[in-house]
């Protein structure tokens, strides 16, 4: 029940644009309290970015105009990740006899947004705009190991940033997350 409630709302969000700017609003805030927070607990990650997205479009449009804006405008550079990055990578990876998973990702505007907000940086100084996760698939007794080997292999190639080092595996997140997260040039 609430899953389908979850995609009515994403669904009324979509169609917003048919409503009165009041009743824009107060969908908006009730989505932002109450749909989102549920999406995420739920782990619906995708329905929670674009609810947060379509949030942001209906109560705060101009700074919405202009950080995607500012996000359009830096997109084509995946191609180059792609081409410097990520396919060495997997070369490593692959090399090394890794079974994995390998996804990337755009930073969400409404994410942007939030940390030029919360950190008062520009948006030139978003590191995370582009992001790459890689899931191993590993024993789990050999989990914490391997991530390492993998962090210390990657950056034996990508000089990381000692200042953007997050290591969520030998202290988990209160959620259980456990990460390593690294920024490298």
């Amino acid at each position: 029940v609430i899953f389908l409630k979850l995609c009515d709302r994403l669904h009324n969000m979509r169609t917003l644009d048919a409503m009165k700017d009041t009743k824009q609003l107060a969908i908006s805030s009730e989505t932002q309290y109450l749909y989102i927070p549920l999406a995420h607990r739920l782990g619906l990650y995708n329905i929670k970015t674009e609810l947060e997205e379509l949030v942001m479009k209906y109560t705060n449009p101009e700074k919405y105009r202009e950080v995607s804006q500012l996000v359009n405008a830096s997109l084509g550079k995946e191609e180059q990740l792609a081409q410097c990055l990520t396919e060495p990578i997997r070369k490593m990876l692959d090399d090394n006899g890794y079974r994995y998973t390998l996804t990337s990702r755009v930073k969400s505007i409404y994410s942007c947004w939030k940390k030029m907000e919360q950190k008062g940086v520009a948006f030139e100084e978003i590191f995370d705009l582009y992001a790459m996760r890689i899931i191993l698939d590993v024993p789990l007794n050999h989990e914490k190991e391997e991530c390492f080997k993998v962090y210390a292999l990657i950056t034996s190639k990508f000089p990381p940033n000692p200042e953007r080092f997050r290591d969520w595996i030998n202290t988990p997140k209160n959620n259980g997350y456990e990460s390593l997260h690294t920024t490298v040039m």
